[in-house]
This record gives structure tokens, C-alpha cells and sequence, in this order.
């Protein structure tokens, strides 16, 4: 796998797969289907006129996921984190990111041979940022304080969104270098062990389940505000990341909510 080049746009499989009913709307930013090209993964579900079988990469570098080449950043691939390569074109890659699922075009100097991470950055404090992915090699190479096994991740996600107080505003971030408030839910899942699409309003309608209004506010409970959200630390505060970073607010500055999520 490690020597095999990504597929090109004439390299995809040409394999017949057979829908198993109508083809299916899908999502484009966390399902890999376009107009000429899906995963094969999705043709039981989809019709393209061609399929591409998924080539794992690992990123050597943060890098942004574009929605299109040259378009804005709708998420990013930190180092060590897999990558499903579907396509090369013009210097990009596009295919799917394997932790929060993000569909997009990513520069191809970003990829490199898949790694065997055996850690995760779960602090601030180290060169490389909180959600890196490391061998053992390089994870002796980091304060080990602000590092984890990826056998012994982190319990609380809600204890890993405060740790992150102070990280700026970035729009499609996901990392202590710079995030927005679907990022911080998906990050913070993430280094629990969970996958999380980074979406705000995949999470409102995905994640855990529904709670009352007239339900007392738990500490993690997801504060869903138009177009946003936030994480309870308790029935007063959340964690969010306001216009220029991760704060700590009162959960009456929020605004009026329009759904709330409980997680198992």
C-alpha cells in the first residue's frame, strides 16, 4: 500500500457495482460523491459513471480541507491522521479525512505513506497541535505530559474542550492552532476515541439525543444556537469558541437555543 500511487482520474476502477434501489441523495461534505466520480464505498447507495477505490495517506502537516480547489477551508488533516485519497488533480488530492470524515481536496505535499500512530497530542504545549497523531518514536520526542496512548485517550471530553480556552478563531480549525465551534465538539470527541463530523448542524441532528427544554442543562450537554454550539461544563457555563477564540460563558449569553444534544 505504502508504494502504490493514488488513484488519477484515469486510473479509477472500472468494476460494475449494482445499487440495491434508487440512488441516494447523499451529503457531499462527509459522503465522497460528485457528478463524475464516488467512493466505491457508496455504490450500493449511489450512481456515479465511475467509482474510486480509497488509497490510505497520512498527513505529514496540518493542512486546510478545501470544499474546492483554491476554495475556503471547511475543515483540516493534522499530522498523522489518515487520509482516503479517491483522486489527483492539479496538485491536489481529494478523498476523505479519517477522523471527521470531511470530504475535500487537500495539496498533495500535505500526504505522505500511512504512519502506525500510537499516540495523540491531547494538550496544548507540544510543537505539534493538540489531535496529532504520533509513532512511538516521535511521541518520546514531545513532553510527555501534553501526549496520550491511543489505548488510553482522555474520558471527559468536556475536560479536553477547557484545556482548549485561548485557542483563536479559525473558521474550518480543528486544532490548538486555531478552531470554530462545530471543530471544538469534533476534536474533543475525537480524542475520547469517538468520530464526530465537524458540522454544526450534523452534530445537532447526530449526535447523542434530544433533550427537553424544561430538562435541567448536564455538564456536557451540546448547546445547539443557530448555526453554532457550545459544551455545558455545568447547568450555568459552556465552553465556545466566541469571535476571537475559545471562551468560558454564562449559558444565558448564548442566545436563544434551538436544540439540545446528550451524549450517551
Amino acid at each position: 500500500m505504502t508504494n502504490q500511487a493514488p488513484p488519477s482520474a484515469s486510473q479509477r476502477t472500472r468494476k460494475r457495482f449494482a445499487l440495491t434501489g434508487r440512488s441516494q441523495s447523499v451529503d457531499p461534505r462527509v459522503e465522497a460523491a460528485r457528478g463524475d466520480l464516488a467512493d466505491v464505498r457508496l455504490a450500493d447507495r449511489v450512481f456515479a459513471p465511475h467509482y474510486a477505490a480509497a488509497v490510505q495517506r497520512s498527513a505529514v502537516r496540518r493542512a486546510p480541507i478545501l470544499a474546492a480547489h483554491g476554495g475556503a477551508p471547511i475543515s483540516e488533516i493534522l499530522p498523522g491522521e489518515t487520509f482516503d485519497v479517491l483522486e489527483l488533480s492539479h496538485g491536489y488530492a481529494w478523498g476523505v479525512g479519517g477522523v471527521d470524515g470531511t470530504v475535500g481536496f487537500v495539496a498533495v505535499d500535505a500526504l505522505g505513506a500511512p504512519i502506525a500512530a500510537t499516540h495523540i497530542v491531547c494538550a496544548p504545549g507540544s510543537e505539534q497541535p493538540v489531535g496529532a497523531r504520533l509513532t512511538g518514536q516521535q511521541a518520546a520526542q514531545v513532553d510527555a505530559a501534553t501526549v496520550r496512548p491511543l489505548d488510553a485517550l482522555p474520558k471527559d471530553f468536556v475536560t479536553v474542550a477547557e484545556s482548549l480556552v485561548g485557542i483563536p478563531a479559525v473558521a474550518g480549525g480543528r486544532s490548538s492552532t486555531g478552531i470554530d465551534g462545530g471543530g471544538l465538539v469534533s476534536l474533543a470527541l475525537s480524542l475520547t476515541g469517538l468520530k464526530v463530523a465537524r458540522f454544526v448542524d450534523i452534530q445537532a441532528h447526530d449526535l447523542g439525543h434530544d433533550v427537553s427544554d424544561t430538562a435541567p442543562v448536564l455538564r456536557g450537554d451540546l448547546l445547539f444556537t443557530d448555526g453554532d454550539v457550545a459544551i455545558a461544563t455545568d447547568d450555568a457555563h459552556a465552553i465556545r469558541v466566541g469571535e476571537t477564540g475559545v471562551e468560558s460563558v454564562a449559558i444565558g449569553d448564548l442566545g436563544s437555543l434551538v436544540a439540545r444534544r446528550r451524549l450517551p
